[in-house]
């Protein structure tokens, strides 16, 4: 359990410093309000993003099939809490970044997913 803790918690680290490069202001990581966490919480041009991280060995997937009904509306409840702590009018998305470590001699492979469901 604590490799797989610390192989997620790599992978947010790259995701986190990945979002930096990219010009996005981090406003939480690790956010969590009772059982429900937002990997990420970030804002850039006037955009709320509540990310999701999926980290993995090797494998061919995608990050879409690993966001789940229930993460998504787990995720949801979980902005609305976030929003009624920190009043916003900005609009929100919910991106995921799946980091991929194909082999331990090269970089990972980091694949942003834009607005993975819309907000109902």
């Amino acid at each position: 359990m604590a490799r797989h803790n610390e192989f997620g918690k790599w992978g947010e680290d790259i995701a986190a410093n990945y979002m930096l490069e990219h010009g996005f202001e981090i406003l939480e990581r690790n956010w969590r309000h009772g059982r429900m966490e937002i990997d990420i919480i970030a804002q850039k041009e006037g955009v709320l993003y509540f990310v999701e991280v999926k980290s993995r060995h090797g494998e061919i997937w995608n990050a879409e099939e690993a966001v789940t009904t229930k993460k998504r509306v787990l995720m949801q409840r979980a902005m609305i809490a976030w929003k009624l702590q920190h009043p916003s009018m900005m609009p929100v998305c919910f991106p995921a970044i799946a980091v991929v470590k194909n082999d331990p001699d090269s970089p990972p492979e980091i694949r942003w997913h834009d607005n993975m469901w819309e907000l109902r």
